[in-house]
């Protein structure tokens, strides 16, 4: 990951916002059980790694400022366990933690719940930010969402905030460091579909296109994409999130790949739609430039100072035009008959990506810029994405290496492997 002056600056931020006397937790997800003995692969809570660059499970962040003294930060991992290790891996060590985060007091986390008694109680800050996800009403809690209802039941006169908010808002502006990252990323999902461009061919199955993709990226070092393809031939492509990915390409149909790779959870994410047997009818060439047109209209209108919704709003406007004056639709309001969806999201640690809705767009914020077009009576679907970041006068198209214009997929079909 990234130098711990680099976490010290985040934490730095995050902290002065707040008042003279508070406290901070940040607690660990947990990972959750299939079947049997087993477990899915763990997801960390990616704003624990966005403060400390550490994603290793039971690791817990507290922060907290009496009056008239210094912020104190404390790191509690799990405790060494020789057993763990034979079995399943090493921990860090308490030197390793410190290292990496930059943080000097390090505890094991059998004790972090009586740290932040003793906080409380012992002396009496009432100031209290915790960092939970919201399941909602019809959702189901999570750990982190458990412990911050314990806390309040236990402490019910406490000012109780939840952080997570004041989280995303410095995860919504990326710093230099995540954005080489970012290109990391998208450089490694350029090589990807370059490869498995070379091995499309009418009646390949959706899985095997979508396996060297995979190869692909394991070969540059990541295991894990940013989120399972999307690889849907033909009519499939109508369906946003078609995920089955397992019936044959057809000779003059069109592949929807909404892909990307990820490097150290920083992620890409990127869909481009091409033909299967590698050249465009007429009629395709014409739709995919209609949306690329569409696309290159919405990075323009993708300004500092908007707010998402508004961003959005535009984009439908003048996409509801361009469908009038091609006759394809009527009315205005026509456009959700072909393009269901909306204009883009934040991308970063999560593909998509957490921010603060109702925020203003603001220079250093990375979005995807995706339309689409999709017609069940043509039997296609079509959608261009692309990642970009937000300039003060000028957007930069991070991944603009990777073919998207029919003339370029066309040239990518042609070259020798």
């Amino acid at each position: 990951m990234f130098s711990s002056e680099v976490y010290k600056q985040r934490r730095t931020r995050l902290t002065s916002i707040m008042p003279e006397e508070f406290l901070l937790v940040v607690p660990p997800s947990r990972s959750k059980p299939t079947s049997a003995d087993g477990s899915y692969p763990y997801t960390p809570n990616m704003n624990l790694v966005y403060l400390t660059g550490i994603d290793q499970s039971g690791t817990w962040l507290v922060m907290h400022r009496r009056a008239g003294n210094d912020i104190r930060e404390d790191l509690f991992i799990d405790a060494y366990d020789e057993t763990h290790a034979k079995w399943i891996g090493s921990v860090l060590t308490k030197e390793e933690a410190s290292e990496q985060t930059g943080i000097e007091k390090i505890s094991f986390n059998g004790t972090v719940e009586k740290w932040i008694d003793r906080i409380i109680i012992r002396w009496g800050i009432e100031n209290v930010w915790v960092d939970f996800p919201v399941a909602g009403i019809a959702g189901e809690s999570g750990s982190r969402l458990d412990f911050a209802n314990r806390l309040i039941s236990s402490y019910p006169h406490l000012k109780f905030r939840r952080l997570s908010g004041d989280i995303f808002r410095l995860r919504m502006i990326k710093g230099p460091e995540e954005l080489e990252t970012m290109k990391e990323a998208i450089d490694i999902t350029r090589k990807g579909f370059l490869h498995a461009l070379k091995a499309l061919k009418p009646g390949m199955l959706e899985y095997e296109f979508e396996a060297e993709l995979l190869y692909e990226f394991m070969k540059n070092g990541e295991k894990t994409p940013a989120f399972s393809a999307i690889v849907a031939g033909g009519n499939r492509a109508t369906c946003l999130h078609y995920v089955e990915n397992n019936k044959p390409l057809e000779e003059g149909t069109l592949l929807l790949l909404d892909f990307g790779a990820r490097k150290d959870y920083y992620n890409a994410d990127i869909t481009r739609t091409f033909p299967v047997n590698g050249r465009y009818t007429e009629r395709q060439r014409e739709l995919v430039d209609m949306v690329i047109g569409v696309q290159e209209e919405a990075i323009r209108l993708l300004k500092p100072g908007k707010c998402h919704s508004e961003w959005n709003r535009e984009v439908k406007e003048y996409y509801a035009g361009i469908l009038m004056e091609k006759g394809i639709i009527e009315n205005e309001e026509d456009i959700e008959k072909y393009y269901y969806h909306n204009i883009g999201h934040h991308l970063g640690l999560d593909t998509h990506d957490e921010n603060v809705i109702s925020d203003e767009l603001k220079a250093g914020m990375v979005l995807t810029v995706e339309p689409g077009f999709y017609s069940e009576e043509e039997g296609v679907g079509i959608r261009i994405e692309d990642d970009v970041l937000i300039g003060d006068t000028e957007n930069t198209v991070l991944s603009a290496s990777i073919p998207k214009y029919p003339d370029e997929i066309e040239a990518a079909f042609a070259e020798e492997g």
